[in-house]
């Protein structure tokens, strides 16, 4: 052991004039390797224009936006071209496919995992590929199963077609809709299927949208999990980012 030991250090000792260049040669290959992971791969961008359309204020707007996307074919940026509009967390419709970007960040509420909260980065979006519906975010690409987004403030969006139930009142809206719940003010509400939005300006003290799966008070932003009220986080940039989901 302690002879072959002698031998390499020996080598190294004759031959300490040829390692360095080597050395060297392993430093800058490895330089390399990692520029162009950084500087080719991690910042290449491929910008497309698309048509797509947003409800604000009981108002259509239909236009083209310019969107950004990496390698991954994650977003990342999003710019409206020719109109002056502010973005919120207003869903950002497709024209021509069933294809939503967020442009800001969503919790992705699982009531069928305990009720569970992940984080959906800005940019985020949801594209239905033969009945699934798959969510892309920041290192995440994956079927999503009967889960709800929610902004953490006023705005809940739906997978599936839900239930809701206003006082007295009954309406369906069908998959991919979303509602707006200002607590005291107003509710409005998009259905994707009808293309109708709709405010009613009166307070109401319990709201609920259910499916199949889950029951949610829009106006209490709780979860009811199997009678107990789970209450969704409003702090929703302190989530783990969903590609931790099952780590």
């Amino acid at each position: 052991m302690d002879n072959n030991k002698n031998k390499i250090i020996n080598y190294l000792k004759d031959n300490y004039k040829l390692m360095i260049p080597i050395s060297l040669m392993i430093v800058v290959f490895i330089a390399a390797i990692m520029y162009y992971k950084v500087t080719i791969f991690d910042n290449y961008t491929k910008e497309n224009e698309e048509k797509v359309y947003q409800w604000l204020y009981d108002q259509k707007y239909e236009y083209t936006g310019t969107v950004s996307t990496n390698r991954r074919n994650e977003i990342v940026k999003f710019i409206p071209k020719d109109l002056d509009i502010h973005l919120d967390s207003t869903p950002i419709y497709y024209q021509k496919k069933d294809k939503i970007i967020f442009p800001s960040n969503m919790s992705v509420v699982m009531p069928t995992l305990n009720c569970a909260e992940y984080l959906a980065n800005k940019y985020s979006y949801v594209v239905v590929k033969e009945e699934n519906n798959i969510l892309v975010s920041e290192k995440y690409n994956n079927r999503l199963g009967h889960y709800f987004l929610y902004d953490g403030y006023d705005l809940y969006f739906f997978l599936d077609e839900v239930k809701l139930t206003i006082n007295d009142t009954k309406i369906v809206l069908s998959p991919l809709s979303y509602l707006i719940a200002k607590s005291g003010k107003y509710i409005s509400y998009y259905d994707k299927k009808t293309d109708t939005f709709k405010t009613i300006n009166k307070t109401y003290n319990n709201i609920t949208a259910e499916t199949n799966y889950y029951k949610v008070n829009v106006i209490t932003d709780t979860v009811d999990y199997f009678g107990t009220d789970v209450i969704l986080t409003g702090r929703i940039s302190e989530l783990n980012p969903i590609k931790m989901k099952g780590n």
